[in-house]
């Protein structure tokens, strides 16, 4: 059976034209499941050539057309951030081949499953983990079959109809040990700067804003055999730029003593992979992770998001801030602290002025006396979360915001979460474009400090006059400066 994965990129029009935007403007790490899934059904036999379009940087298929006429299946796995490009070669896909089954993965297709088969010409979605379901899908269609006995399908009749198959059990630990690492083969020579790697999958933690897949579910592969899977994705680095190795749980550090036995591991085998990861801040109060750590640790995110008690304990991040500048000292310590990135929020639904000011005093204060760098973004609606599910029970958001391109613009969908008035929002940008460029004259070398203002509030509330006023920006750049 000939089978086409695509990837699709997150993308946006730019000046008018139809451009990759944010993580996948200039993508680290290739889309780790297609690469995985394309391995998977390789082994049943089939012949899987893989899309790229993040790696191409485009949505056009033209150049794809003589492998899409031959193929009996096209997967598509999207985000809800990509759904926009996916829903594009859904559509452009049927005009040219209106009678190839098209089955649509990721974890948009699993949480509004029934309404993108509803809204487009997609035959299935699975839903969850897709390894052990895609390639039964694959067989009945090849040998034929009962698709009822396929786990985590949702399929349209040919009357419209739509229905779901029983989810199967969440694959355990040895089962993501057996699979194989995945077809890096495909990758276009240095499209992505790393190769990226699982060690587990879910999180024990339940954030408020977090719309990560099995939420309070963590499975983890033994370590020996993690380490056998990054001997074996080792090679393929050739082909990428720097050389990074991505590990993509959503926390590598959840069991710190199951880290340390992977390093421990990596200097048994006299191997030196350079790591990129993200671990959570109580993690780092562990010295002996830590130690473990250095020789590997290339470069690794700690989502710290507010910077005062209680907006942590109301994200549920189950850490504080003394947790933090704990972990950001033990870092300056070890000497990992410029490998670190703290990563804010800024905006949360409750937030006033003055808790969004906590926030960016925390961050810089983290920065001005531990050395690691900081990220404060807007917080974005993102489907999936528990404030998400919230609006859209109110009637506030929906799943169809995310059809066309341009809702990261949306001042609606940007108005539904942040409640703070243009006013207090530029002021806000005025500190910390005034913040960066302080630390760029002490950090030239590298950006230390990292924000962007909301385009929406830019493009719907364009400001006049100086770009900073005394009494509101500049008076407020003391008080964060001081504070620091």
């Amino acid at each position: 059976m000939r089978v086409i994965l695509i990837a699709p990129p997150l993308m946006d029009y730019v000046n008018g034209a139809l451009t990759p935007i944010a993580m996948d403007a200039v993508r680290a790490c290739p889309p780790y499941g297609v690469y995985l899934l394309a391995k998977v059904l390789q082994l049943e036999g089939h012949d899987v050539t893989i899309i790229d379009l993040i790696a191409q940087g485009s949505n056009d298929l033209a150049v794809h057309w003589p492998l899409i006429a031959s193929c009996h299946l096209v997967g598509i796995s999207t985000t809800s951030l990509s759904w926009p490009t996916a829903r594009n070669c859904i559509l452009d896909i049927r005009k040219y081949r209106p009678d190839v089954p098209i089955v649509l993965g990721g974890i948009h297709a699993t949480m509004f499953d029934k309404y993108v088969l509803a809204t487009t010409p997609a035959n299935y979605c699975i839903r969850g983990e897709g390894e052990n379901a895609l390639r039964i899908l694959c067989r009945v269609l090849e040998r034929g079959g009962d698709l009822r006995g396929v786990p985590n399908l949702t399929v349209k009749l040919p009357d419209g109809k739509i229905v779901r198959t029983k989810l199967g059990p969440k694959l355990s630990p040895e089962e993501m040990a057996s699979f194989p690492v995945p077809d890096y083969s495909q990758i276009p020579a240095g499209s992505y700067s790393g190769l990226g790697v699982e060690s587990s999958r879910g999180c024990p933690f339940d954030c408020l804003f977090c719309s990560t897949s099995y939420r309070r579910s963590w499975r983890g592969i033994a370590p020996k055999v993690f380490v056998d899977r990054v001997e074996q994705i080792l090679p393929f680095i050739g082909n990428t730029t720097t050389g990074s190795l991505q590990i993509i749980d959503d926390e590598f550090s959840v069991q710190p003593d199951r880290a340390i036995e992977i390093c421990n591991e990596f200097g048994r085998r006299n191997i030196k992979p350079k790591l990129v990861f993200d671990s959570r801040a109580n993690d780092l109060l562990n010295e002996a992770y830590l130690e473990a750590l250095e020789p590997y640790a290339l470069q690794f995110l700690i989502g710290a998001e507010c910077g005062y008690d209680e907006g942590l304990k109301r994200v549920g991040k189950g850490t504080t801030c003394w947790n933090m500048e704990k972990a950001a000292q033990n870092l300056n310590k070890h000497g990992l602290s410029g490998k670190a990135d703290f990563s804010f929020i800024l905006g949360l639904p409750w937030e006033t002025r003055e808790d969004v000011l906590k926030t960016i005093q925390f961050a810089a204060h983290l920065y001005a006396t531990y050395g690691v760098r900081v990220l404060l973004q807007w917080f974005c609606q993102m489907p999936g979360s528990r404030i998400w599910e919230e609006k859209r029970k109110e009637g506030v958001v929906h799943e169809a915001q995310y059809d066309d391109y341009g809702f990261f613009r949306n001042l609606y969908l940007f108005r539904s979460g942040v409640q703070l008035s243009p006013d207090e929002i530029y002021e806000i940008s005025e500190i910390m474009s005034a913040l960066s460029r302080l630390s760029q004259i002490h950090t030239p070398e590298k950006r230390m400090v990292e924000y962007s203002n909301p385009e929406t509030i830019s493009t719907y509330y364009p400001k006049l006059g100086p770009e900073l006023t005394e009494g509101t920006g500049l008076a407020s750049l003391y008080e964060v400066v001081d504070g620091a």
